[in-house]
């Protein structure tokens, strides 16, 4: 009878939840207001507005209601921008927990006409990757609006499940509120509704640990507070201001405003207290699985072989680990395909081993427990992800430290170790988790720790182009791009859901960012994708109309064939926000132009020295041996963050990187008839 009023109450307790949600979700009345919406205050040339936004998260029912209306204003909006997108195309970013990618369901869309009459969306979204920048990738579910044009108001709505599929007990609870978009937003409601554990008691594990637990929340950039209400979280805000990024700045989300919210420990207790009970309580987590080792020794000895030294056994067992299938790069699988294919959970490291298959946490953990095996003393790292948002102490919640790395003791010195990574080499971590806090896991709870971060020369980009100038001024010829390190790893984590048409558009992309305007790329051969260290190289026919300018009997030739992309940070005298770049660097490039024959040498540009004091360095050289120019450059960044009373003296060096770069050489004499203009 106790079970059964237990679950009454749970029923009862969901369809209340539900119904007073499903109020705010329906479509809301199009007012007259909004059809005579016609500009954004202070902001005339604003291409869109964004007339509402509310989003309700429900953790009893782990799921985010989302809903957006925005309004076309001009043309603008209707063209594409730098993402290739419009506002009359919807994407709707897809995050990763756990593995796992976030269901979305329930979506619904509209067009509302200027007359007032509306358009069902009847279409069926695709998911897409877009590309964001160094390094990082977002994936997306993308959709065309119908029959929208200026005046127009599209609308969409939808829900976000936040359970793992496949994990019936694992469910992810808190989150935040994201409060400022690229657009300015007239009215926002939020709502934020807790877990209840005196309506949702059951015999797992997982849920008992809920019951003492208190909600916490931490705002951040944020004036208002949010309202309690019956338990519930609310915050209403009017007339938000756009969010106006800057090229070059750390994650949007360390800036914007936001709540976030989270389940607290037992009791009252210090930030620092906190952190270890949750270290604690994770560290006999991962310890539970770790214990099941059955076959793990013999698999970290077989690995091992006859080697003696103890970094290349620690490299073999590496290497061994990173052998498995990685099942955190492939495709997301619905519940019937994990059947169908018979890919089971593991619940022990002996079981990623007897399945030889596993999430990059899996194949983490299993290297930890035969580096133990084989004598090494390996811990277990939880480590932030500085991709998305810098570390912030007092959000005590383990979902800041979302990734798993290694850390083993080798000749007294911990090394960092990020085996879960596909290709990532042995010796190093993805950028994104080194040069931030993580927690290195403890019996009595942990310590934090940072990995070092990557060096200029583990990041290397070398460019080699042997090229012809035709007597029109057209340069031709061929482009070689190798990627070594960090670099080499990034672009075989983006280029792996890509098939080998994908990677050569990706590839010549990138290389006409690098060159001047018009540049015909196409690309030859590429290879090194599927290594673990060494390069990716790619060759090129590249051909730029146009490239050298003839004044009288002389023809200028820009000595440095590419361009720095950097420099899109230092447009401005000031900055709003910090310098960021997520790694240092190495571009190193050769050049070799053959001229037109009848030409002499009148000046090459001098060569160039220029260093930023401890963190970069410039330099280039230039010399004609009266058949071709030879250029040779080299720009080596040893730094990642500058706030913003260092933007001055950075500004002034790349000032002097561009200046290097734009150089030309002179000739004199022959009888070509170069275009001008460059």
């Amino acid at each position: 009878m106790m079970r059964i009023a237990r679950y009454s109450s749970l029923v009862l307790c969901f369809l209340v939840s539900l119904g007073s949600f499903a109020q705010k979700e329906d479509w809301l009345p199009v007012t007259p207001q909004d059809l005579q919406y016609k500009e954004v205050p202070g902001n005339k040339g604003a291409s869109a507005v964004r007339l509402y936004y509310a989003q309700y998260i429900n953790d009893n029912t782990s799921s985010v209601f989302v809903y957006e209306r925005i309004k076309i204003l001009n043309e603008k909006a209707l063209n594409p921008d730098e993402r290739g997108k419009t506002y009359a195309d919807v994407e709707i970013p897809l995050n990763v927990v756990e593995d796992r990618v976030e269901a979305i369901t329930d979506l619904k869309a509209r067009t509302i006409k200027p007359d007032g009459s509306i358009v069902e969306f009847n279409g069926k979204p695709f998911e897409k990757t877009v590309f964001k920048g160094r390094g990082v990738k977002l994936a997306v579910k993308a959709f065309s609006m119908p029959e929208v044009s200026v005046g127009s108001i599209v609308e969409y709505k939808y829900r976000r499940l936040r359970s793992i599929p496949g994990y019936a007990m694992v469910r992810l609870f808190g989150g935040s509120w994201n409060i400022q978009s690229e657009l300015f937003t007239v009215k926002e409601s939020l709502h934020f509704r807790p877990f209840d554990v005196n309506a949702f008691q059951s015999s797992a594990k997982f849920q008992f640990e809920m019951e003492d637990n208190r909600v916490s929340n931490v705002s951040i950039n944020l004036k208002e507070k949010p309202r309690n209400v019956g338990g519930d979280s609310t915050l209403e805000l009017t007339d938000v201001p756009a969010f106006e990024p800057e090229s070059f700045m750390p994650p949007e989300d360390v800036y914007k405003p936001t709540v976030i919210f989270f389940y607290g420990r037992r009791g009252s207790m210090s930030v620092d207290k906190e952190w270890q009970e949750l270290g604690k309580d994770r560290y006999e987590q991962l310890e539970t699985f770790l214990a099941g080792n059955k076959g793990v020794k013999e698999a970290a000895l077989q690995a091992i072989g006859g080697e003696t030294e103890p970094g290349t056994k620690l490299r073999k067992i590496y290497e061994r680990a990173q052998q498995l299938r990685n099942l955190t790069y492939e495709r997301e699988r619905t519940n019937e395909e994990r059947k169908t294919e018979n890919i089971q959970r593991n619940l022990s490291a002996g079981d990623v081993l007897a399945h030889g298959y596993g999430t990059n946490q899996d194949i983490t953990l299993l290297f930890v427990a035969m580096a133990r095996a084989a004598g090494f003393d390996a811990s277990i790292v939880q480590v932030g992800d500085r991709k998305t948002r810098f570390f912030v102490k007092d959000w005590t919640s383990p979902r800041q430290l979302s990734s798993v790395i290694a850390a083993v003791n080798l000749d007294g010195k911990d090394i960092f170790l990020e085996p879960g990574t596909r290709f990532c080499p042995y010796g190093v971590v993805r950028w994104n988790h080194s040069v931030t806090d993580g927690l290195k896991l403890e019996k009595k709870g942990g310590t934090f720790v940072k990995a070092p971060p990557i060096t200029y020369d583990k990041s290397v980009t070398r460019r080699t182009a042997t090229m012809t100038l035709g007597e029109d001024g057209t340069l031709k010829g061929d482009v070689v791009l190798e990627f070594e390190g960090a670099e080499a790893l990034e672009h075989r984590l983006d280029a792996i859901d890509s098939d080998e048409a994908g990677r050569k558009k990706d590839l010549e992309d990138e290389l006409k960012q690098w060159l001047p305007t018009g540049a015909i790329v196409k690309m030859a051969v590429s290879q090194g994708w599927e290594t673990t260290g060494g390069p990716v190289v790619a060759r090129f026919n590249v051909e730029l109309p146009n490239y050298a300018t003839l004044a009288g009997k002389r023809l200028l030739i820009p000595a440095f064939l590419f361009q720095l992309k950097q420099n899109q940070a230092f447009t401005h005298s000031q900055r709003k926000y910090p310098v960021y770049f997520p790694y240092p660097f190495t571009d190193t490039d050769t050049v070799s132009i053959k001229v037109p024959s009848g030409f002499t040498l009148e000046s090459v540009p001098p060569a160039q020295d220029a260093k930023l004091a401890g963190t970069a360095r410039y330099q280039n050289v230039s010399n004609f041996d009266g058949i071709q120019l030879v250029s040779q450059r080299q720009l080596a960044f040893n730094g990642i963050y500058f706030d913003l009373d260092k933007y001055s003296e950075l500004k002034s060096f790349f000032g002097k990187v561009q200046a290097g770069d734009e150089q030309q050489a002179v000739l004199h004499g022959g009888n070509v008839s170069a275009q001008k203009g460059n």
